[in-house]
Order: structure tokens, then C-alpha cells, then sequence
């Protein structure tokens, strides 16, 4: 049998393009509070967000970033194999945490869908 890329058939490969179509990354930007960006991510860090994301159904990747020319900042790189996977995400007891943490520490946040 001949292999397209890592596929091993066409009915892979197809499988695989349904899901990139449907698939959702996000980019998610937290302003934290002047000088609480460390206390926001040990507080992250605490309750194991990341990790508890990571092992929901349909996640893809879940990982936070620090711009250094930005103290202020966190960056969330989230990928998703699907935008129900996400809104199920949402629903979850760790997004509530999130939510409440966010609310001591992060003053506003922006995001970007792809």
C-alpha cells in the first residue's frame, strides 16, 4: 500500500482533513493586574488548570507563555479538535476555577480564533 504523507490510505488522510476543518485554536491574552502576573500563574499553576484541560476530551494542546517584553501579560496557545470540544471545556468545573481566578487576578482579556 502506498502512503500519502504519514497516511497510510486515503480514508486517514480524509479523516484527518475533517478534523483540521472543524478544529479551533486560540490564542487567549491575559493583562493581569499591575506587578500579579507571577501571582496569577502560581495560582494557575496550584489548581493544575493546564494540566486538567489537557487530558479533556478533544484538547489539543493547552499552554501558557510569558512575552518578556511584557510583565503584565500571559499568552494561551489553545488548540481544539473541534468548536463543541471547546464550549465543552467551558462548561467544565476547571473553567469555572479559572474563571475566579481570573477575576482576582486579570483585568481584561482578548482572544483570537482561528
Amino acid at each position: 500500500m502506498h502512503s500519502i504523507g504519514h497516511f497510510t490510505n486515503l480514508n486517514d488522510r480524509f479523516a484527518f482533513t475533517l478534523i483540521s476543518l472543524n478544529m479551533l485554536t486560540m490564542i487567549v491574552y491575559y493583562r493581569c493586574k499591575d506587578g500579579q502576573r507571577d501571582a496569577f500563574m502560581s495560582a494557575l499553576k496550584k489548581e493544575n488548570i493546564a494540566e486538567k484541560s489537557r487530558v479533556e476530551p478533544g484538547n489539543m494542546q493547552y499552554d501558557y507563555f510569558l512575552p518578556v517584553d511584557d510583565v503584565n501579560t500571559v499568552l494561551l496557545l489553545e488548540k481544539w479538535e473541534s468548536v463543541d470540544a471547546q464550549k465543552i471545556h467551558t462548561e467544565t468545573d476547571n473553567f469555572k476555577k479559572l474563571g475566579e481566578i481570573k477575576a482576582q487576578f486579570v483585568e481584561k482579556v482578548d482572544i483570537e480564533k482561528y
